[in-house]
């Protein structure tokens, strides 16, 4: 499963949605076996959801996406190469 989310994210710039529509989803037993990079954008509040409360999700998802980002924010959300080694040696 993380491995099929994976494909749809490739960089830090990409946005995708996934539905996990198997019902198995909806156990936190289940859900809690997907790894936590996955986790930390599962929200409960989006479990089980009618078809028409997923559509709606969905939208709004879509148009916060949509929206611009200028250079300024979009530098701070990306690591260059120097910060990740900074980043790596602070945890050693």
């Amino acid at each position: 499963t993380a491995q099929c989310i994976g494909r749809v994210i490739r960089s830090k710039i990409d946005y995708g949605i996934v539905i996990l529509a198997d019902a198995r989803f909806a156990r936190n037993d289940k859900r809690s076996k997907l790894p936590g990079w996955v986790l930390q954008f599962l929200q409960s509040a989006h479990l089980n959801l009618s078809t028409d409360a997923a559509l709606g999700v969905l939208r709004t998802f879509l148009r916060q996406m949509a929206q611009p980002v200028d250079d300024a924010d979009l530098k701070q959300m990306l690591l260059d190469h120097r910060t990740v080694v900074s980043l790596v040696k602070g945890r050693q």
